[in-house]
């Protein structure tokens, strides 16, 4: 279902999605859905890094907002983010059918966090980042081996010996066949776990899987 959607949006010449999803979604697809002060509680002290923010660094109601509000060390990173943006219907529109409220400010606070680079070159020193998120990034927009071997490298170097990618969505892991060795070498020094996400009512929440993958401990 994603592989066709991604691909009818390409047809149409839609080369990424920059969306701006809120919080809220971030908290139903990545947390599990608990509560606002709850997630931002078990992040104080963390370094959180959401690759393929998109426009959300810019967004009144994003986790970027609020964590920066909180005082929280988040980083946003995302090639489109760089030079001019100019946020017009399409853009407010986008973020508003995935979850947004389509308020955007160019000055918004924070924005040194705000990083336009690519995912495989993170500035990041070794064993320094708590977290990773990517939201319809890896295995839907990124599918190609030596790609995904290129980029969950770069997370696995920056990630401290238990921290955490978070991917949504995916399907099935274990029906994924890789044929990559150098992508399964990497894959081995994660513990991987799946939990079904739905949004309830909230049609702007895909029902599929929250993939965690976990570094191992070991040295």
């Amino acid at each position: 279902m994603m592989h066709r959607y991604v691909r009818s949006l390409q047809r149409y010449g839609v080369s990424m999605m920059h969306t701006a999803r809120s919080f809220g979604y971030y908290r139903k697809v990545f947390y599990k859905n608990q509560a606002r002060t709850t997630v931002l509680t078990s992040l104080e002290g963390k370094r959180i890094v959401d690759v393929g923010c998109g426009y959300t660094p810019f967004a009144e109601d994003s986790m970027f907002r609020v964590c920066h509000d909180a005082g929280i060390e988040f980083y946003g990173v995302d090639p489109v983010i760089a030079g001019d943006i100019a946020f017009g219907l399409r853009e407010r529109a986008m973020a508003i059918v995935t979850g947004g409220g389509g308020v955007f400010n160019a000055k918004a606070p924070g924005l040194n966090r705000a990083l336009s680079i690519r995912a495989e070159n993170l500035p990041f020193d070794d064993g320094s980042v708590d977290e990773v998120l990517c939201s319809y990034l890896l295995f839907v927009w990124v599918e190609e081996e030596e790609a995904l071997a290129d980029i969950l490298g770069e997370f696995l170097r920056v990630l401290k010996p238990g921290g955490v990618v978070k991917l949504y969505p995916l399907y099935e892991w274990r029906l994924i066949r890789f044929k990559s060795q150098r992508l399964k070498s990497i894959l081995a020094n994660f513990s991987i776990e799946q939990t079904f996400v739905h949004g309830g009512r909230d049609m702007r929440v895909t029902p599929s899987l929250l993939t965690e993958m976990v570094k191992s401990s070991k040295e």
